[in-house]
């Protein structure tokens, strides 16, 4: 009995020592880490003065040549961090590298585009070339009247280029040079977003390659132009864009194109925060068939129309109260052809006669038209002798045309829509 009274006692003893040594091993485990730690901080401030002393000392150039690193290979954007031994390192702000790198990459893409009968830079505007062999997408409104045009690149160099062909509603215009190994522009292939940066390259009032900064402020706009058409999708910028920027790139941050410079919205004649560009995806859209094929077709459907508007709709007591009132139809036309009706009871409406009681369209190829911006857009990708599906209100029913065929879109027939 008292040997295990003895053993359990040596047990308790062997117990306690073992635990105090356990213990003790852990304090010493967590000193030792605490004694890393402030080594560690006291090490990393130690270097941190000691390379604020190089930089200081040497600048950021000499401690990155000091430590190894090849300071030609820092760049941000294409533009090297260190661009000469003649001035410090960091010299620029972010902001002002990013300008200088899409300007650097940009600039030889932009060219200058003179009348070749008045070579006057009072009638001038700019061009971006868009392909090796010489391409190069302006503004129609840019060219004038001419057929043939002195073109000035970047390098200095001046050649003479000829009209391929235009399209009259979005305003664009394709010439060709005799050039070879040219720099062409690179397009995005994203979507702009408002809010971010925006750059434009062009030669306004004569001061060729000018850059001008901005934001998109805004997109999905609609433009109606001289003529009476409406082109969709506009990017909205503030950046400052004066007569004879018209033609240019509007750029992003990356040195890609995302629009074509084509308009401003101002009451004086020059830039006042409020311009306009016609996205990339419809620059290359419409240029491509120019370069192929001379022209630019686009359908449109041989009608006489108005969109309606609450006294309408009152007067009438149509069924709807948005939608393309169709007042007449080419007798004959693909329109009459597809079972499309105008109307019977003449009216006066402003300055214009109309016809009342007449389909009310409200949709085509299954997109909703509810005004003339609705109408443009559904026929802005099509093709004259394209085919469409036109839903239309009749009286209280609802009827769909198959397959109406679709002339093409001229300056005139444009202009049978009233407003």
């Amino acid at each position: 009995m008292r040997e295990n009274e003895a053993v359990k006692k040596n047990h308790k003893k062997v117990f306690g020592a073992v635990a105090v040594a356990l213990l003790a091993i852990a304090v010493l485990v967590l000193l030792a880490a605490l004694t890393d730690s402030v080594t560690e901080r006291q090490r990393r401030s130690e270097l941190l003065e000691d390379a604020e002393y190089v930089i200081s000392t040497l600048g950021e150039k000499g401690f990155f040549d000091l430590v190894g690193v090849p300071t030609d290979e820092l760049s941000y954007s294409g533009v090297s961090l260190y661009p000469g031994e003649d001035r410090g390192a960091w010299t620029y702000s972010q902001e002002e590298l990013v300008n200088m790198a899409v300007y650097e990459k940009c600039a030889p893409s932009v060219v200058q585009i003179l009348s070749d009968a008045t070579l006057s830079y009072d009638a001038q505007g700019s061009g971006v070339i868009i392909s090796e062999d010489g391409y190069i997408l302006t503004n129609n409104h840019v060219l004038g009247t001419g057929d043939t045009f002195v073109v000035n690149f970047f390098d200095g160099s001046t050649g003479r280029a000829k009209l391929v062909g235009t399209d009259g509603l979005t305003d664009l215009a394709v010439l060709k040079v005799d050039r070879k190994n040219l720099q062409p522009i690179e397009a995005s292939d994203s979507e702009p977003v408002v809010g971010e940066k925006t750059l434009a390259i062009g030669n306004p009032f004569g001061y060729t390659w000018s850059l001008v900064t901005g934001i998109v402020s805004g997109l999905g706009r609609s433009i109606f132009t001289q003529d009476g058409g409406l082109i969709p999708d506009m990017i909205q910028t503030d950046a400052l864009i004066n007569p004879g920027n018209s033609g240019g790139p509007l750029l992003n941050s990356r040195g890609e194109m995302i629009g074509l410079v084509s308009s401003i919205y101002s009451t004086s004649g020059t830039g006042q925060g409020i311009s306009f560009a016609l996205p990339v995806s419809i620059c290359s859209l419409v240029a491509d068939e120019i370069i192929e094929n001379g022209r630019f077709s686009r359908g449109w459907l041989d009608i006489l129309s108005i969109e309606l508007n609450p006294q309408i709709v009152a007067y009438s007591g149509l069924a709807v109260d948005k939608g393309i009132l169709v007042s007449q139809t080419v007798p004959g036309g693909y329109a009459d052809k597809g079972g499309i009706k105008g109307g019977s009871e003449k009216a006066q409406y402003g300055q214009s006669v109309i016809y009342l009681g007449g389909d009310v369209i409200v949709a085509i190829d299954g997109m909703p038209i509810e005004d003339y911006t609705d109408y443009f857009t559904s026929m802005f990708g099509t093709k004259a002798g394209d085919s469409v599906d036109v839903t239309v209100q009749r009286g209280t029913s609802r009827v769909v045309l198959k397959d109406v065929q679709l002339v093409e879109q001229t300056g005139e027939n444009v202009r049978w829509i009233l407003r």
